[in-house]
């Protein structure tokens, strides 16, 4: 486990040394990498949105299915009804899991990633050898910088960044034994709207106090727990237009309680950095819904498709006719 952790960390580190190296800020990094993760998932989500037409054309052949079981015993009927609907999920290549589940399970990596870009920007993005960086985490442990201010010991590389002059006072030799990997410290911009990127919320009463900034950290877990919940409201509403029939109703409602909590429980207990990739996401990931509801609607998809199997099935019909003209001509 720990192996696939280090290769994910790896390659996110890579990404965004990339993207540093062209902004020059790790907060502006960290917005483009959101946008382009969305952007990787626009098929998916299409692909979903298409899913949604096809569970519209299905809905009177479901409808038949439950009433023609309706007078068995409870258990009997929802095992016949479940084998049947498999049956006609299978015929009409319809999945009910795999487009709605891919965006998803996308993010579980992609999570692990930045946790680690954010936890060790010193290895993963600056690229800073272990020697030297254990020669600065050594020396801020010393001064006790982990208990103020900061995120204890599995945060220590933000605290080295927030914290160099400090160390470069206590230890004025790092001056010419790691000049170029002060520089590059000195010069590495970790935090967006005046924020470090490292912070995490759940800490911030025991570090700051109440101050502005403090008080923009603190709200961080918030915005992620409004934006989950306007992402999840609208992609119920859409569902239930879809399938105004929709099984498991109690299910989705917890569902759609689950995911804006479980958002506030991630930026609350991991650093500001992820809360902030988490609030725009999610934010992308709820207009990104609204565009491709209106393009690809599921009536419209629908009529697309209808006119299209229209279209082949006349071809076909057509083909078979000539085919049978031929065969008599040539009797």
């Amino acid at each position: 486990m720990n192996f696939l952790f280090d290769f994910l960390y790896g390659i996110f580190g890579y990404l965004f040394r990339i993207l540093y190296s062209f902004v020059a800020n790790y907060g502006i990094a960290l917005v483009i990498f959101s946008v382009f993760f969305r952007v990787i998932l626009l098929p998916s989500n299409i692909k979903q949105q298409k899913s949604s037409a096809k569970m519209m054309r299905l809905q009177p052949k479901l409808k038949r299915i439950r009433e023609k079981y309706q007078d068995y015993n409870p258990q009997e009927r929802q095992q016949k009804i479940q084998m049947e609907t498999s049956e006609l999920y299978q015929k009409e290549g319809y999945s009910s899991m795999g487009a709605s589940c891919l965006p998803l399970l996308l993010q579980f990596p992609v999570l692990i990633g930045l946790y680690g870009v954010i936890q060790k920007p010193l290895t993963y993005v600056l690229n800073i050898s272990a020697e030297v960086i254990s020669a600065f985490t050594e020396a801020a442990t010393a001064l006790g910088l982990q208990s103020s201010g900061n995120r204890g010991a599995y945060y220590i590389e933000p605290i080295v960044i927030t914290n160099i002059e400090k160390i470069l006072e206590a230890k004025p030799e790092f001056l010419t034994t790691y000049a170029n990997e002060i520089a590059a410290i000195r010069n590495f911009d970790f935090r967006i709207f005046g924020i470090d990127l490292g912070m995490i919320p759940g800490n911030i009463y025991k570090e700051m106090g109440i101050t502005k900034e403090s008080l923009f950290i603190l709200a961080i877990p918030v915005l992620s727990g409004i934006a989950s919940l306007l992402t999840s409201l609208l992609t119920q509403i859409r569902q239930k237009k879809t399938n105004p029939d929709m099984q498991n109703q109690q299910m989705m409602g917890c569902m759609m309680l689950f995911m804006p909590l479980w958002s506030v429980y991630l930026c609350w207990s991991f650093p500001v950095g992820m809360g902030m990739y988490w609030i725009l996401s999610s934010l992308i990931a709820f207009f990104q819904t609204l565009i491709i509801g209106h393009f690809y609607a599921p009536r419209k998809v629908l009529a697309k498709v209808m006119v299209e199997e229209t279209v082949n099935r006349r071809a076909y019909e057509k083909m078979k006719l000539t085919a049978r003209e031929k065969a008599d001509i040539e009797e």
